[in-house]
């Protein structure tokens, strides 16, 4: 199991996808992740596949998206909005080295647990912010999700439609685990910063900012073109060895040699068995090749339809030719580069077989990260973590009065 946190501990505030994923990720790498809910309702993806918008998920099954957000966490209920809760909440702030939430400015400030409150209690928390659209700004204090902040105003969403067509549908929470990863790498940086300088930093991170990072290559150029670049894909012809071809058996593999087509096209060809299309003259050099590059592209795939996938993979394994092929998710947990890795982990939850969640893509020296526990019913561990923290048990028979704290039931969402 990974220790590259270890003894790091981390008190999430959070919901939804965004910031609970940083959560998942600091566990993966070793970090004690304590995950505050409300009692009554707890965190909302709880319940997710319950409501069943997703097509095609089965309620009865255990949810991926409760393993994939929770697991490894310490599962904790308090009603942060009643005093005697916030002042539980604080305990747990004296112990932590990092207080992770994506809770709106005005909901932290109402509640008191905003920056100021908490470093009052622990001086050297490092408190890190989800954001929809950043921390300053007209909008800061508005909320954002995944389709709306990272999609649609962060350009995913335009750049990916092909041109003439109605805009493509978002995948869910791909903006809120690339931007969680984010979150949880700052998080470290962070905390690396407060061990060599004792200096405790603020970290914010929004799901446009990560939006912009990663298109940055056309945002970049629209500044200083002041316009956007075409959107060419597969539809214009760029180059024969960047592109991707149908095969035989409808399936599809993808060429990415446009970095140095002079020595890749040549590579490609033998490897291929095409070595007459070295000896055409409409092709004979780079410049002939930019020049014809649509009748040399049709005849690629014309033969590149008369192979099966297999065949080639066949034949372009252990060549130097650049290539993938193009999988669906089903396909990604048995692809031996991702099994090698270990970039799936197995998680117990004492059923006959583990269940597997694709795990945090990092690797430290050579050991892949490995889930701690299943996702854990809301408020499991209430009760052990506060006496951990010296909760006496009065103080906890108060607070379940009070409701501030909800002790575990059967049949509590998972």
């Amino acid at each position: 199991m990974l220790d590259v946190l270890a003894g790091i501990r981390v008190l999430e505030v959070a919901e939804h996808g965004f910031v609970p994923s940083a959560g998942t990720a600091l566990a993966d790498w070793g970090a004690e992740v304590i995950k505050v809910e409300h009692p009554g309702r707890g965190d909302p993806m709880r319940h997710l596949l319950s409501w069943g918008i997703i097509p095609g998920t089965d309620p009865a099954k255990p949810s991926f998206m409760t393993e994939s957000l929770f697991r490894s966490k310490r599962c904790v209920a308090i009603d942060v909005a009643k005093p005697e809760g916030r002042a539980l909440l604080f305990r747990l702030v004296a112990t932590a080295d990092v207080f992770l939430t994506n809770l709106l400015p005005s909901s932290r400030q109402r509640l008191g647990i905003d920056v100021e409150e908490v470093r009052a209690v622990n001086p050297r928390i490092i408190y890190a912010r989800g954001h929809g659209q950043g921390a300053k700004g007209p909008e800061a204090d508005a909320g954002g999700f995944d389709a709306v902040s990272f999609w649609a105003r962060g350009s995913v969403q335009e750049r990916l439609t092909p041109p003439g067509q109605a805009l493509i549908g978002q995948r869910p929470a791909t903006g809120d685990f690339t931007s969680g990863l984010t979150l949880a790498g700052a998080i470290a940086a962070a905390l690396v910063k407060r061990e060599r300088t004792g200096h405790a930093a603020v970290v914010d991170v929004s799901l446009l900012g990560v939006a912009a990072w990663m298109m940055s290559p056309d945002v970049n150029a629209a500044m200083q073109y002041g316009r956007d670049l075409p959107k060419l894909g597969n539809a214009k012809p760029i180059s024969s060895v960047a592109r991707t071809y149908v095969t035989r058996d409808d399936k599809y593999v993808t060429l990415m040699m446009w970095q140095d087509e002079p020595r890749f096209f040549p590579i490609f060809v033998r490897a291929a068995g095409w070595e007459d299309l070295l000896a055409d003259a409409r092709f004979a050099t780079p410049e002939d090749r930019v020049e014809n590059a649509a009748p040399l592209i049709a005849e690629v795939e014309r033969r590149f339809a008369e192979r099966s996938r297999e065949d080639w993979v066949e034949r372009l394994k252990g060549t130097e030719c650049i290539w993938g092929l193009n999988q669906s998710p089903i396909d990604i947990p048995d692809d031996p580069q991702v099994r090698a890795n270990g970039y799936i982990l197995e998680i117990d939850r004492g059923d006959d077989e583990p269940f597997r969640a694709v795990a945090a893509p990092t690797i430290f020296d050579g050991e892949a990260p490995g889930a701690r526990h299943a996702a854990q019913e809301l408020g499991e561990e209430t009760e052990t973590v506060l006496r951990e923290a010296g909760v006496s048990d009065d103080e906890l028979g108060r607070a379940a009065a009070s409701g501030a704290i909800a002790r575990p039931s059967a049949g509590a969402p998972r």
